[in-house]
């Protein structure tokens, strides 16, 4: 690793890491910013990284330790200088980091905190920017395991391609799909909230759900159809949940007064070291799922 660092071989650091993670390359694309295709191919030799900031992105991504990122040349990270012991020089570097901080108006962030939430490994202001970061494509196409908990699951029935999602299904890819439900209240009550006519939210969800039993369940071989299962809930929704290969969870809320497509995105990545956010919308899928009944 020394020496790949040494020679700024990102492909080289990527392909360790993965041997020592068994991390996808969608995981390494999450972790750095980077989308799938680009990890890619910078792991076959086709991209070099060369700018510093995609160099930064990738040490802070894969936490790489001080001296790790002193061998790449890219000096000390901002934490690791403001809590080196030193003489006056020390003092310095913290008393401008802490006026930066005042300046901007910031906080350190507690470290039982910050370790507690380690799993989340990117946070979007918005779905659009998400969905610019990590397109359906990067999420799903080497997916084995699908589980998707939401209102009328877009990313899944309207922004990934039918053939796509065919393919996965007939590989042997396990997807479950979970509605509000068209014809209940929550549907009618988030309608409401967001300012949308009656019906609006309603006729999405069906068209969704008739899409997926009819354009996908029904052109997959009979022995492959169980594989798709779709469910209806009818509770006050809180977020959309999206949890692929048992590793990767994307998390969508619903905020009051604002419309899902302009609430944040959160990405948690499960983490064995630290039990984070993963195993909570992990038991909330299952949990909801538990109540909710077969269309």
């Amino acid at each position: 690793m020394i020496d790949a660092l040494a020679a700024r071989d990102i492909a080289q650091v990527f392909r360790l890491v993965q041997r020592v993670t068994r991390a996808s390359q969608t995981h390494l694309g999450v972790a750095t910013g980077l989308s799938q295709a680009q990890v890619s191919e910078i792991i076959s030799g086709t991209r070099r990284v060369s700018s510093i900031d995609v160099l930064i992105r990738i040490c802070s991504g894969l936490a790489m330790p001080g001296h790790a990122r002193m061998t790449l040349l890219l000096g000390e990270h901002p934490s690791q200088a403001t809590s080196r012991p030193a003489g006056n020089g020390g003092n310095r570097t913290r008393a401008t980091t802490a006026q930066a901080e005042r300046a901007a108006g910031s906080r350190p962030v507690n470290e039982g905190i910050r370790e507690r939430y380690a799993d989340v490994t990117a946070i979007y202001s918005s779905r659009s920017e998400f969905t610019a970061k990590l397109p359906p494509h990067v999420l799903f196409d080497d997916a084995k395991d699908i589980r998707a908990a939401g209102l009328s699951l877009n990313i899944l029935c309207q922004q990934y391609a039918d053939n796509q999602l065919l393919k996965l299904l007939a590989a042997g890819a396990h997807l479950r799909c979970m509605f509000l439900d068209p014809a209940g209240e929550a549907i009618r009550r988030q309608e409401r909230e967001d300012d949308y006519p009656d019906g609006h939210l309603s006729a999405l969800t069906e068209l969704n759900i008739q899409n997926l039993a009819g354009r996908i369940r029904n052109r997959l071989p009979a022995d492959a159809r169980e594989r798709l299962a779709i469910r209806v809930y009818d509770e006050t929704i809180r977020a959309n949940v999206l949890l692929i290969d048992d590793r990767l969870c994307i998390i969508q809320p619903y905020l009051p007064q604002m419309r899902g497509v302009d609430s944040p995105t959160m990405v948690v990545e499960r983490n064995s070291l630290t039990p984070g956010l993963y195993p909570v919308y992990d038991g909330m899928f299952t949990s909801l799922w538990e109540r909710s009944r077969d269309l």
